[in-house]
């Protein structure tokens, strides 16, 4: 059987999928080697701070391609 990818027709597809293209780019590793400090913020390590704002981004990304009918 053979493996196909469809591609978004819309506006609103195209930036659902660059949206989260976006989000998954800032939980790669390069981005993450910036946050790998020895840096205690809210009483939690740095680099923890940033995996829970990446959590948050990813469901407010979620909740705004639901909005806005992104998934075609």
């Amino acid at each position: 059987m053979k493996a196909t990818f469809k591609h978004p027709n819309t506006k609103k597809g195209w930036f659902s999928v660059c949206l989260i293209a976006f989000v998954i780019a800032l939980g790669s590793w390069s981005i993450i080697n910036l946050f790998n400090k020895e840096i205690i913020v809210l009483g939690m390590p740095l680099l923890m701070v940033w995996s829970i704002v990446l959590i948050l981004l990813t469901t407010f990304a979620m909740i705004i391609i639901d909005k806005i009918g992104g998934s075609d």
